[in-house]
């Protein structure tokens, strides 16, 4: 759905400038969207800036996994909505709720959907009054450089998330993903390869793969390609660069002995696995659409990790599901103490509106839930706060990513391949750097939380 009101133009001096400003809420994969609509815009000629108040239109990309998530993205309408520029309301939200939304949100000028937000140019062209044609010889130098046009990709950034697949062909009983986005639709290799050269040129050390369900990739398309195909595809492609690639978001049934083989000997495939269980009880499991229990996760963690020595796991799982019981949750604690993942990801269950689960019998009570998920958060995290202190002393390789911008000595941040840019924690560096979107070897001398501290190495 994309419709747009009818405003007036903007200020002439704004119209005769035009700028945006583009707020992204919600995962990585709405910033890789963000990104192709910066990336559309830039190349027309607009001009990015960062507070809503200096721009002609502010773009809203939403996200409408969870009722939460709903409301932070509509209040960070609202907030744009008292600023003098136009407003556009995209992602999930406007294709979650359509039509109802529209009438509830007068203060939104545009509204687009996920499926349609390539046409960010024309409906800021609408929103200003006015038509930007890119004019490479009077856009300046560094400006240009920061993007892309033949992916429709900024760069210029330490790492890069690649958008592998859109949509979701599993039908789990909480999500709405598939309510939002749709079917799986895989991309095409060569295309994710085209990208992918094009963001380490212009600087990525590492490209994390993402999707709804990035072990389905190429299910849809001719040949059926699989994930460890396309590791090794890209592996190969990117030879010589020193690029890391990272897989987040495989769930547990794609995981085959392919795929641990390419996480363990493809060239530049760190080894860490993103792998959402939700939960260990079998009938809980059923009840989601999900396959699995607790002995065939624990068989799978145990061949990933003899498939691949030092391997890093990561998991995502829910508390308080309809018909969870004492001892269903007992059992969940139980199975995460056992598995020892280095990271959690721990949620209570929200039931969303339009997915089976919100009508399940069995409802868990909100303050259950919440005193279920602190248990969690709990257990989880003495673990990997001490697989992360266990890590001082140890000398890894790091990629620069950025500067502290409150720090007034200016501490440089980095990440090493066990660190999932944005999710698991980060070392800060003390010592000098090249600066961003560079490597070095840090030796780690201590550790708080999820976080390190690491002193460059001499040589």
């Amino acid at each position: 759905m994309s419709t747009t009101a009818n405003v007036p133009p903007v200020s002439p001096e704004r119209a005769a400038s035009p700028t945006f400003c583009l707020i992204t809420l919600g995962c990585e994969k709405n910033e890789v969207d963000s990104d192709r609509m910066r990336s559309r815009l830039l190349e027309a000629g607009y001009g990015e800036v960062d507070e809503v108040g200096d721009a002609s239109v502010c773009i809203v990309n939403t996200c409408g996994f969870l009722a939460d998530a709903t409301t932070e993205s509509i209040e960070a309408v609202l907030f744009a909505a008292d600023a003098d520029a136009a407003l556009v309301m995209c992602g999930c939200v406007p294709s979650r709720y359509g039509a109802d939304l529209e009438r509830e949100l007068e203060e939104v000028d545009a509204f687009i959907g996920v499926d349609e937000e390539d046409r960010i140019v024309d409906v800021v062209e609408d929103l200003v009054g006015v038509a930007r044609g890119f004019d490479a010889a009077s856009t300046d130098v560094a400006l240009r450089e920061l993007f892309d046009s033949d992916v429709l990709r900024t760069t210029g950034r330490s790492v890069a998330f690649v958008k592998i697949a859109e949509g979701c062909n599993r039908r789990c009983s909480f999500c709405a993903i598939p309510l939002i986005r749709g079917p799986l639709r895989s991309r095409e290799a060569h295309d994710i390869i085209h990208e992918a050269r094009a963001l380490v040129a212009g600087g990525a050390q590492e490209l994390v793969l993402i999707a709804q369900d990035t072990s389905a990739w190429g299910r849809d398309l001719e040949g059926r390609p699989t994930l460890s195909s396309l590791l090794w595809d890209l592996s190969r492609a990117l030879e010589g660069t020193g690029t890391w690639i990272r897989v987040l978001y495989a769930q547990p049934e794609g995981i085959d002995d392919a795929l641990i083989d390419a996480l363990a000997h493809a060239p530049g495939v760190v080894p860490y696995l993103d792998l959402p269980l939700q939960h260990c009880a079998e009938h809980l499991l059923e009840s989601m659409g999900r396959k699995g229990n607790r002995e065939a996760f624990e068989a799978l963690i145990a061949r990933l990790r003899e498939g691949v020595p030092g391997i890093t796991l990561r998991t995502t799982v829910m508390c308080g599901y309809p018909g969870e019981t004492e001892g269903d949750f007992s059992e969940l604690c139980d199975f995460l103490a056992d598995a020892a993942f280095d990271y959690v990801a721990v949620f209570p269950f929200s039931a969303e509106e339009g997915t089976r689960a919100a009508d399940l019998a069995g409802q868990v009570d909100e303050a259950t839930k919440l005193a279920r998920t602190q248990i969690v958060r709990d257990v989880t995290e003495d673990i990997g706060f001490k697989k992360t202190a266990d890590r001082v002393g140890s000398t890894v390789e790091a990629i620069v990513d950025a500067q502290t911008p409150d720090d007034p000595d200016g501490e440089w941040v980095a990440h090493a391949a066990f660190q999932a840019p944005a999710s698991d924690g980060v070392i800060h560096v003390r010592g000098p750097v090249e600066g961003p979107c560079s490597k070095v070897r840090l030796r780690l001398v201590d550790a708080w939380c999820y976080d390190l501290e690491g002193e460059v190495c001499d040589g």
